[in-house]
């Protein structure tokens, strides 16, 4: 099964890269439009079996602490009218990772509206995913709560959580008698 690991930045994909957990990991830029475009031109391309969207997030969530790490299990795109909102559901990930909603705003402090979690990239990504039938999954480190200032956030700290998630779920998920 060929998996590749998109993130937004390369400042964010350096430590994954460095640690080696999957050997596919690209960079899909920042927002909607870049992840969108860079996911489609990806997936018509290439046709990878699954894609693993990850990168840091901010939590709506008090409950959620800086360095924590969840999997998306639904990711919404925030601000749209009922009638024109759609819920993009990733593909299950193992339980020790706790499932949230996540917001995919284009800029921060979206009302939370039921979410645990924002980011800008995930519901372009999850739709260009499930348009063109591949399997999407996606990972996020909280890194501040929504609405601190950017000198507040917790970049490394979570960059750490992210990179220790990848390699034991990619430990976890490697054929019997693999060598990582």
């Amino acid at each position: 099964m060929k998996t590749v690991v998109l993130i937004p930045t390369e400042d964010e994909a350096a430590p994954i890269r460095a640690a080696r957990p999957f050997a596919d990991v690209r960079v899909c830029g920042v927002g909607m439009a870049a992840a969108g475009a860079f996911t489609a031109s990806l997936l018509v391309g290439e046709r990878p079996d699954r894609i693993l969207l990850c990168g840091i997030a901010g939590a709506y969530d008090p409950a959620l602490r800086p360095g924590q790490v969840v999997v998306v299990g639904v990711e919404r795109v925030a601000g749209l009218p009922g009638k024109y909102a759609d819920r993009y559901e990733g593909t299950p990930l193992p339980a020790w990772l706790p499932a949230v909603v996540s917001n995919t705003v284009s800029r921060s402090g979206a009302e939370a509206d039921g979410a645990a979690v924002e980011n800008m990239e995930g519901a372009a990504v999850m739709a260009v995913c499930h348009a063109l039938g591949v399997a999407c999954s996606e990972i996020r480190a909280v890194s501040n709560r929504v609405g601190d200032p950017f000198d507040r956030w917790q970049i490394p700290e979570a960059l750490d959580s992210l990179v220790a998630a990848l390699v034991r779920l990619a430990v976890e998920s490697a054929p019997a008698g693999t060598v990582l």
